[in-house]
This record gives structure tokens, sequence and C-alpha cells, in this order.
């Protein structure tokens, strides 16, 4: 007897699909899943169930379920809501063990839809097949090229996995977070959930953060359990929405949740070390943060600047979000402090200014970068970098130094960029070394503090 696959093989690595209700055209503009397929190279057997055609994209299609001849790992359903039970049915009839239901107007929508979910999950226990959705875009794999949805997304191996109840997080992940490696979304979660998919992510070695949507948590003894353990491995960045007693209602109708106590899904999330946000700007920073930057250590932040303004400001948030400015060793300051003219003096936060008029960009920004990220009471530095036109950048341009130093030292560096064309600037420091660029310098912040609680976390659970 052949060993059965596991669960998340079926539905993230799929050696075989059926789709069962497609356009019957393909083509440009027409949004059928098989196009995305084959247009993302997928390797697997692809079948077509539809009662009404003989061939889509070049594919022979089959009448029903009961046609087909080959083992296959997933069936897609996108039908009338009313065939669904009857489809899950057939489909356990022909030994499927995995599908997606991509429909919506099931419990997120009317009574009736709540009793065809009811009956299409009967069917599907009967048989013991596992039920992603309804009302889904599926399952994204950009390592396996498969992509369940009908939406032509771009293919991008990345490091990030996405669990969400939105397709939007789908659609937009590259805007949102950066990249999306492998991505599920769960709908109305009627069957697989927000634990399952965590815990499928967190096995996969591909992965090295999760960034987590969810209107609701369901099964929360498992959850505590799941998360704490892939947690001590990867970060998992969580946006919960349905805060609001308007948010609440909207995500009931948006997927059928139930959302729970927003204050009791707080402490759950600290429990288990998942870095709660709450906006998308926010997540989208910290997918960034964890992906490009040496982990965060401790509080101990310092400040290089080439400007007193900008270190004031940082001071501030620092104090507002939990780190505070490293006091630096005594032999720390004094390098930049002999290329400083006599009355500037040089602390925490170092302002460099004065030493690069008088000593040019590079010396004084790599004596600084180098002397704080080599002291032992320094675990992460923010700095700042110039956005000019091409002639003044060759001369105030530090994009050069911080990759050399962001490299060297094992410690994160977060770089704000500034001036009339700091586009070319960031592009450069992003694409070489490991400094992580931010729009902003209280941005730059929140991603220190909430790396820091995630290392503070992970240290204890490891000990």
């Amino acid at each position: 007897m052949l060993k059965q696959r596991p669960l998340k093989s079926l539905f993230l690595y799929p050696r075989s699909v059926v789709f069962i209700g497609v356009p019957r055209k393909s083509g440009p503009g027409t949004l059928n899943p098989v196009d995305n397929l084959r247009n993302w190279g997928y390797e697997g057997q692809v079948s077509i169930v539809h009662p009404h055609v003989k061939e889509i994209a070049g594919i022979p299609v089959l009448q029903s379920v009961s046609e087909l001849n080959v083992e296959t790992d997933l069936a897609i359903v996108s039908t009338p809501r009313e065939t669904v039970p009857g489809i899950i049915r057939e489909c356990g009839q022909r030994s499927i063990r995995a599908v997606i239901v991509t429909n919506q107007g099931f419990a997120e929508s009317d009574l009736r839809g709540k009793e065809l979910q009811r009956e299409m999950l009967l069917e599907a226990r009967k048989f013991g097949i596992r039920l992603l959705g309804p009302n889904t875009l599926g399952v994204y794999n950009a390592f396996h090229r498969f992509n369940s949805s009908f939406m032509p997304l771009v293919r991008q191996e990345s490091p990030i996995g996405v669990v969400c109840q939105s397709g939007v997080f789908f659609v937009g992940a590259i805007q949102l977070l950066g990249g999306m490696g492998i991505g599920i979304d769960v709908g109305n979660a009627s069957d697989v959930n927000i634990v399952d998919t965590l815990e499928w992510l967190g096995e996969d070695e591909r992965i090295r953060v999760i960034a987590l949507h969810a209107e609701e948590i369901n099964d929360g003894s498992r959850f505590l359990e799941v998360a704490a353990k892939v947690g001590r491995r990867i970060p998992i960045i969580a946006l919960k929405t349905g805060r609001s007693q308007e948010g609440a209602k909207a995500a009931t109708s948006h997927s059928g949740s139930l959302a729970a106590d927003d204050r009791i899904i707080s402490a759950v999330f600290h429990r288990t070390g998942l870095v709660r946000v709450q906006e998308t700007q926010d997540q989208g920073d910290l997918v960034r943060g964890f992906i490009r930057l040496p982990a965060m250590k401790g509080p101990r932040v310092a400040v290089v600047t080439l400007t007193g303004a900008g270190g004031i400001i940082l001071l501030d948030a620092m104090e507002r979000y939990g780190l505070q400015p490293a006091r630096f060793s005594p032999s720390t300051c004094d390098g930049v402090q002999s290329l400083s003219p006599d009355w500037m003096p040089i602390a925490n936060p170092m302002d460099i200014w004065p030493a690069v008029m008088k000593n040019g960009m590079r010396r004084a920004y790599g004596r600084a970068l180098r002397d704080v990220l080599a002291d032992p009471n320094v675990d992460g530095v923010i700095c700042f970098a110039l956005g000019l036109g091409e002639a003044e950048q060759q001369h105030l341009g530090a994009e050069e130094v911080i990759q050399q130093m962001s490299e060297e030292f094992d410690k994160p560096v977060v770089v704000w960029v500034y001036g009339s064309r700091t586009e070319e600037t960031i592009n450069t420091l992003e694409r070489h070394g490991r400094a992580l660029t931010v729009p902003s310098l209280e941005r730059g912040i929140r991603i220190l503090a909430a790396m820091m609680r995630y290392s503070n976390w992970k240290s204890l659970r490891t000990q």
C-alpha cells in the first residue's frame, strides 16, 4: 500500500490537481486559473471538470469528477454554491483528500449559505477530506510554481510566508510586505484554519518570517501551542483585525468570523511571542526588518546623525517604544572627536556633520559607524544618509560605508535617507549589504523595538 502524503503537501506541494468549474475561455483577461499554472511552469498533472465544454486551454475536459482516472492530490472547486456539497461527495468517492472551495456565499452571507457550509463539511468528514475555504483565493507557492487562484499573480521566491483571511494579502503581498513565497488564504476557515496553516509554514525551511492576518482565532489552546512552537524558529508578525465594534461586525460579514475580545487576543499573542501590529504599514516594515536585519538583542541604540534635530526626534521615540540611547564605552567617541572641531562635543546621538565638513563623508562616517558598531554597549544603530543629485552624492554619499559596516558587524543597522533625490540612494542600500532603509525615523525605532521584544521572548523560551 502506498504511503499517504502529508496533508500540507497535498495543499502546498500538490503533484496533481483538478479544477472543478473554471471559465470556458482562456487567455489574457479571462482570469482562468489554468493559465496561471501554465504561465508559472507548474509541472504537475492538471485535470478540468466542466459539464458543458470538451476542451479548455488545450486540455481535454471531463464531464464529472467520476471520470477522473488519475490519482489526484487536490481539487479546486468554483461552482454555484448549491452544487458544492454534492461535488465534495464526488471528490470523496474518487479518494481526493484535499479540497479548496473558492466560492463566496456561505457562512459569511445568509442563512442558506450557513446551511450549505454545514452540509459541505458533513460530506467532507464522511470521506476524511480536509477542506480549505470557502470564500478563499486558496494557495500560492512560488517554490512549487503553484497558484490555485484566478488572479494572475507575480511569482517571487521570497522567504516570506503569509497566512490570511483575505485575498488582499495575496494580490497586494508585494506592495504590503515586499513579497510572498508561500501564502494561504483560509477564507471562512470552516475546516483548515489559521492554526493548521501556521504550523505548515512554520515547518517549511524556505520560510523565514510569517505575516499573519486574522479576523478570528479559533482553537485557543492549540493556537498557543503551535504559535509558540513556530515562534521559537521564526517570527510571526500578526495583524488582528475586527478590534473595534464596527470592525467585528464587518469581520462577521466578510468571513463569518466571531472575533474574540481584543484584550484576550493581545494577552494570547504576548504569551506566544507573536509580534502584534496595528497597521498594515507596520506589518510590512517588520517583515522587511526580520528578513534583512540581524537580531536586536537588547534595548541600547546608537544614533549616527547628520543633524542635531534628528537625534532629538530619535531620543523621544526611543523612550516612547521602550528603547534607550546606548552609553558608549569611553573610547568609542575618541575617533570622531579627533576628526571634529574642538568646539564640537561627541556623544550619543553622535552628530558627525562638523567632522564631515572637515574630513569628508566617507572618512568621518566610516569611523563613526565602525566605532559604534564595535562598542559592546550597542545593540543596534539607526543612522542618516543623504539622497542628492549625482554631483553632490559623489562627495556626500555614505552608501558604500553603510553597506560595508552592515556586513561586517552582526548588529542591525537602520537608515533614514533624506534629501531631494532619495530613490537611487535607497535602491543602492537595499541592493547590497544588510542595512534596512525606512521612510521615517519613528518607523525605524518601532522596528528595532519590536525586534528586541521578539529576541527577548525567544531567548527566554530557548534557554
